[in-house]
């Protein structure tokens, strides 16, 4: 892949290295408040998972109600698993060390796709629901991680690490296994197909060292019915915004189904530009926001993905009045409608009957399909990172 000659590819003044300073200061601090927090505050979802490891290990039902908290554990029996290393340490320790994976591997992601300065950007947009990730204990942020490094390892032609990612982060969350689609922008697609297949089988299996086939056959069984019991839900998605604007009662499915289509349609219309650098980041930051969108079970933190995507499609075009303008109303609309920032009585009365956060974030996706299918004349001039020298942002 070439590199652009640009003179903002690396942050040599002193404003850059002040302001990159300050940003990695601010991600610092938040993991460090967020810990404090969480130490004299625990949060359910934090006690959730590291219970889950627990009830893995003695056989007991991980999704079997009343078990003393506030909600059924919804992930996989491998993310159980996947959380010894939080659960078997002491309380504090395991609770810093979890908002820190959080909190670094995506700042660390975020570096590995853009050079300083469009990075530092993105970060920007994105920390404000970062924190908000951290401060629920959730697990967005990684997932957001996973599936940016999805897409930078493998345009660096590791696919090992790629499938790695896809599969840890299927693992999580369902939807990350839609990061599968970037072996559409590289060759050697078959190798990687069966790397993920393969990845995927081991991460899967993984809960067999520590519990025996027929328990975790039950477990697996049990996670497919909390899974098909959440189905009719729609939350902070555009199927919640169907049902509310015209008010019918349509299932999930086909609506999530035409997503998928218009998220698609630039790879098939597009097949001169798949070798574009800028084209595959800009798919990139649609298929963050998609997650969100089409999510039924997409609840505020998760934002953290679709802002991430928001910010890479900023960084990514012109800084034109349109731009700018869209961006403000992410900020505004989605970002800044749960904080202080917005009077209690418009959230109240009006964000949150309507679930206002998703609509910002839609118009932004639209847009993003637009410019996908477009020609490549009206991109911004990004320096490109040489991600085949493997080189990590700052």
């Amino acid at each position: 892949m070439a590199i652009a000659q640009d003179s903002t590819a690396h942050p040599h003044d002193r404003r850059d290295r002040v302001l990159t300073g300050l940003m990695r200061a601010a991600w610092i601090a938040a993991v460090a408040v967020v810990t404090v927090q969480g130490i004299f505050h625990p949060r359910n979802n934090f006690l959730i998972f590291r219970g889950a490891w627990d009830h893995l290990v003695h056989g007991q039902n991980l999704y079997a109600p009343g078990q003393g908290y506030q909600d059924l554990f919804k992930y996989s029996p491998s993310f159980a698993f996947l959380f010894a290393p939080f659960a078997v340490v002491p309380f504090g320790l395991g609770y810093f060390l979890w908002t820190a994976l959080n909190a670094g591997l995506l700042y660390v992601a975020i570096g590995r796709l853009l050079p300083p300065r469009p990075a530092l950007v993105v970060r920007a947009i994105v920390f404000f629901d970062m924190l908000g990730s951290l401060q629920n204990a959730q697990s967005n942020a990684l997932v957001t991680a996973l599936i940016v490094l999805a897409f930078t390892e493998l345009a660096r032609r590791r696919q090992f690490a790629a499938a790695v990612s896809v599969a840890v982060g299927t693992a999580v969350k369902i939807f990350p296994i839609a990061a599968g689609v970037f072996l559409m922008f590289h060759p050697r697609r078959a190798r990687f197909v069966g790397l993920c297949v393969l990845a995927g089988a081991a991460v899967a299996l993984a809960p067999l060292l520590v519990v025996p086939a027929r328990t975790l056959a039950a477990q697996y069984q049990g996670w497919r019915a909390v899974e098909s019991h959440d189905a009719p839900d729609r939350m902070f998605s555009i199927m919640q915004q169907v049902h509310l604007w015209l008010h019918v009662d349509w299932p999930n499915w086909p609506q999530q189904l035409a997503g998928v289509a218009i998220l698609m349609l630039p790879l098939a219309a597009r097949r001169d530009r798949l070798d574009d650098p800028t084209f595959q980041r800009l798919f990139l930051a649609s298929l963050l926001i998609f997650c969100v969108l089409f999510n039924h079970q997409a609840e505020s933190p998760t934002f953290v993905l679709a802002l991430c995507g928001v910010g890479i499609w900023f960084a990514s075009t012109p800084a034109t009045a349109w731009n700018r303008a869209l961006l403000a109303f992410v900020l505004l609309g989605t970002t800044a409608v749960n904080s202080s920032l917005m009077p209690a009585t418009l959230r109240r009365d009006f964000f949150a009957p309507y679930y206002f956060k998703t609509i910002p974030i839609f118009v932004v996706w639209l847009a993003l399909q637009v410019l996908l299918l477009r020609s490549g004349s009206e991109h911004a001039e990004v320096p490109e990172r040489d991600v085949a020298a493997g080189q990590a942002g700052a």
